[in-house]
């Protein structure tokens, strides 16, 4: 399994918490960024920044941002 880091913030840009996600190593990086990852924002009122965790496996995750849906 691949490491991601997820940050969350208040939509004011306050830091909130920090969290770690775990994806499958057999996707590739347009699916784990913008299919798989989606799925674990789980404070859909907040900004979920993420980041790879730099732990070498598959696929690299490029610092990405997920604004909350209105």
């Amino acid at each position: 399994m691949k490491t991601v880091n997820v940050r969350y913030f208040k939509t004011s840009g306050k830091y909130y918490t920090d969290e770690t996600i775990e994806i499958s190593e057999t996707l590739n990086g347009y699916e784990a960024l913008f299919e798989e990852i989606p799925k674990h924002h789980r404070i859909k009122e907040m900004i979920m920044s993420v980041t790879d965790s730099d732990d070498g496996k598959e696929p690299y995750i490029v610092p990405h941002l997920f604004f909350p849906k209105n």
